[in-house]
């Protein structure tokens, strides 16, 4: 599917899972990343019966590097959000990686209707511009943070924004390893992991 962000950016994703499905995800990869990191786990949530769009954030693979504004990309992910909104997805929750962590929970503060649930794996404090700090103050929704214990200093982000949030739901799940962003949900070694945001889905979803 081609998207157009607020701002005129030109973004593009794979939407996979059942049309008649009442709950969605957007998701949104790390720098250097694209759709393809988080295709396999979105196809898991489509056989759990989500419709899935799985973003390739402005300037990525497929979507185009825009004149302005190269790094908002919560305006990408607010696209995605309205294209299931669009398609008639009643509930809706966000899941990035590393600055598509970020993107997504600034993304979650900014966008109205809220969204239903936002899970952010090695997210970074900041990227490009994007701040993710005030945007757990704002939050509200029920959201999940992640992130390896050995992974450069990213646990130690997630813990500082799960304490800063003032979500009534709020998680924080730190795991043994280095993986970073998608790789926390690749491979059998990490069927827990896959396992434990699928089930957070569940729970904020319905």
């Amino acid at each position: 599917v081609a998207l157009r962000a607020s701002d005129g950016a030109r973004v593009v994703g794979v939407l996979i899972g059942p049309a008649r499905a009442s709950r969605g995800v957007v998701i949104s990869h790390e720098r250097g990343g694209g759709l393809c990191n988080w295709l396999p786990y979105g196809r898991e949530l489509s056989r759990e019966g989500y419709r899935v769009l799985v973003l390739d954030l402005r300037g990525a693979v497929s979507s185009p590097k825009p004149r302005t504004n190269p790094f908002r990309y919560d305006l990408d992910i607010a696209a995605g959000v309205r294209e299931l909104r669009r398609r008639g997805i009643r509930r809706v929750g966000l899941v990035g990686g590393s600055m598509g962590a970020t993107a997504s929970l600034v993304a979650a503060a900014r966008v109205k209707p809220a969204v239903d649930a936002v899970i952010a794996a090695s997210g970074a404090a900041s990227f490009g511009g994007l701040a993710a700090r005030p945007a757990v103050r704002a939050m509200k929704m029920p959201v999940l943070f992640i992130a390896a214990d050995d992974d450069n200093g990213f646990d130690d982000t997630a813990r500082a924004l799960h304490a800063e949030s003032t979500s009534a739901t709020k998680q924080l799940e730190i795991v043994a390893g280095r993986e970073h962003g998608y790789e926390l949900v690749t491979g059998p070694a990490n069927a827990r992991n896959r396992s434990l945001l699928t089930g957070f889905l569940q729970a904020s979803l319905g």
